[in-house]
């Protein structure tokens, strides 16, 4: 008699599967899941220095600055000189999987930065385009975690 033609042998083979369907699916814990880093940069970074020729310089046109929220989005302000105010660049997603800084613009447009952290408070920003000639490239640059400001304090009733 062939194996499959015994009248019982659907019910032990739906057993059989569920089980395993319930063992592979039902324990969230042993999945490897990445984690969010977004918390990581949350906080607002800003332009302090480029790299030219191995040599850190201090900025003096062409400042940034990147609102990192910890869900995921950002903002980003520029200005062409120090005496202007701040102009709004664009916002957007962004996702960050050590080392790559993924921004999503709401124009559609996206971009990878490769980010080294030289501190918690600094980070080494490389715009990875490899297709460009090295001396076509944007200069490393150096971003600044704000510092944030606490506000006015009461003091005690007397």
């Amino acid at each position: 008699m062939p194996l499959f033609a015994h009248r019982h042998w659907p019910l032990p083979l739906a057993i059989l599967c569920v089980a395993f369907l319930f063992v592979s699916c039902g324990n969230p814990g042993q999945r490897s899941e990445k984690r969010d880093q977004a918390p990581h940069l949350a906080g607002i970074w800003t332009l302090n220095s480029r790299i030219a020729d191995g040599v850190e310089s201090p900025i003096s046109e062409r400042y940034m600055k990147l609102e990192l929220n910890p869900n995921g989005t950002f903002r980003a302000r520029y200005r062409g000189e120090q005496s202007q105010g701040w102009i709004r660049a664009g916002q957007g997603g962004f996702s960050y999987e050590p080392p790559y800084l993924n921004l999503y613009w709401e124009s559609g447009s996206a971009a990878t930065l490769l980010v080294s952290e030289l501190d918690p408070s600094r980070l080494l920003v490389h715009h990875g385009r490899n297709l460009v000639p090295l001396k076509d490239q944007e200069p490393d640059e150096i971003f600044v975690r704000e510092r944030m400001e606490k506000g006015p304090t009461r003091s005690p009733s007397s």
